[in-house]
Order: C-alpha cells, then sequence, then structure tokens
C-alpha cells in the first residue's frame, strides 16, 4: 500500500490513477480495478519528501526515491531531520514474481543485509514497515471484490487481494473508484490475524494533476500509530544506480 506512489506505496501511498469523468457510471471488475491500480504504482521514477510523526513524539523528515515498472521496483528511503539521525537510510528492490531484498545503513558505516523476517518490520521505528513501502499487492493473481463501504464520507468499492505462495497474507483495500485513490489499507497475516491499517487522512493532486494521498495514518493492532504527510513530489526524475546504494554520498534532488 503506494504513501505516494513512493510508498508502497507500494502502499506508498500516494496511489493515485486517472479519474473517471464526472456522472460516468462506475462497473469495474476486481481485476480491472486492481490492473487500474497497479499500474498507477509503477509510476517511473519519482521523488518526495514526507513528514513521520509517531505516537511518542518523535518526528523525521525523510527523503524518498523510486523507480517502479512491470519488472523491477526501487525504493530508497532516507533521513534528512533532525541531526542526529541524518543519514539512516535503507533501500530495497524487488523483481517481478521476487521477494523484496534491500541493505540498512546507520552513520557513520554500519550496513546490514534486511532478511525476508525483517520485512515486516517498522522503518525508522516508526509503524510503517518495510514491507509497504514496496509491496504492489495489487499485482497479486487473486483479486476479489467484497462489497462497497463509505470511508470518511467517500463511497468505496472494497477490494481484496489474496497473495501468491510465499507473500504475508491478504489485503483488503477501500478504494474511490472516481478518483482512483486508496482511502484504507488492511494488512493480515497468514492466519488471518489484522496487523494494521493505513487509512487516508488527506487526498490532493501532485505534480502531474493526479488525485493522490497526500496524508497516511499507520496503525497497528497494538493500536500504536504514526501520521505521514507528503510534499515537494515530482516525478520523471533522473535517477541513477548510485541513488539506490545505501551510504552513499548523493545530493538530494
Amino acid at each position: 500500500m503506494r504513501l505516494p506512489t513512493l510508498l508502497a506505496p507500494a502502499l506508498l501511498f500516494f496511489l493515485a490513477a486517472s479519474p473517471l469523468r464526472a456522472g460516468e457510471e462506475v462497473v469495474l471488475l476486481a481485476s480491472a480495478l486492481a490492473s487500474k491500480m497497479a499500474a498507477a504504482v509503477q509510476d517511473g521514477s519519482a521523488t518526495a519528501r514526507v513528514r513521520m510523526k509517531s505516537a511518542d513524539g518523535t518526528v523525521l523528515q525523510v527523503q524518498i526515491k523510486s523507480r517502479r515498472g512491470e519488472a523491477r521496483a526501487e525504493v530508497a528511503y532516507e533521513v534528512l531531520w533532525p541531526a542526529e539521525r541524518k543519514g539512516e537510510s535503507f533501500v530495497l528492490r524487488q523483481s517481478a514474481g521476487n521477494q523484496p531484498e534491500g541493505d540498512t545503513f546507520n552513520p557513520p558505516d554500519q550496513r546490514a543485509s534486511l532478511a525476508r523476517p525483517q520485512l515486516g518490520d517498522g522503518v525508522f521505528g516508526t509503524e510503517l514497515s518495510y514491507l509497504d513501502t514496496i509491496e504492489n499487492f495489487f499485482l497479486w493473481p487473486d483479486q476479489q471484490t467484497a462489497g462497497r463501504e463509505v470511508v470518511d464520507r467517500v463511497d468505496c468499492v472494497i477490494l481484496e487481494s489474496n497473495p501468491p505462495r510465499g507473500a504475508e497474507g491478504r489485503v483488503r483495500s477501500w478504494i474511490d473508484p472516481r478518483k482512483m485513490v486508496v482511502m484504507r489499507v488492511e494488512k493480515y497475516d497468514a492466519g488471518g490475524r489484522l496487523l494494521r491499517t493505513i487509512t487516508t487522512t488527506q487526498v490532493a493532486k501532485d505534480d502531474i494533476g493526479r488525485h493522490v494521498s497526500a496524508g497516511l495514518k499507520v496503525t497497528q493492532s497494538s493500536g500504536a500509530t504514526t501520521d505521514i504527510d507528503g510534499s515537494n513530489i515530482r516525478h520523471d526524475v533522473k535517477l541513477t544506480d548510485a541513488d539506490f546504494e545505501v551510504g552513499a554520498k548523493k545530493s538530494a534532488p
């Protein structure tokens, strides 16, 4: 679930696509709706800055870079502020049909690989997981509609995404079918236990005129929360392989 399409997104999060015309009847099969949302997540090269605020008062300013296509996705997150945490970062990469893999970095030179069991852990001590930042569950082969429900005064279609073998668990998404924005996501483990909920708190237009989730609240089953607000979203930026190497010296775009 794509915070911005940059979060995952994958969130995420900022998930978006071209809106339907006003008054147009919305009749979308589950597979067609999932396809539209998956394409929105695969939005090429993009950058954003987000503010992450945890329930304990911790506030982080984070730079996000992403390259997302049909065959491969890469995301890089780096703390810009506060000064004592500047440079903390991680990179995740995922090829079609494979589990994500990546690395973390803590200054001055603490590098580590992200093992599969760590993908459900929170990034930078927040409630957002590593998997949330890159997973595009709209690409999973089993997509089913599960009715409609109003979320924050928006009539949404509920889409249930069931994972292929080896993935974490099913995901339910509440999608505004006119603006093509995900208003709420629930992620479950393989046993059906709710892990966390990601709720859109603000919808805005991005730099290319699409409606996106510009604000998110991530809530763990324990009740712990993290609020995420995005800004400075830019698409079609030039990113190189060096932008997806943890600890590399590079200027922020």
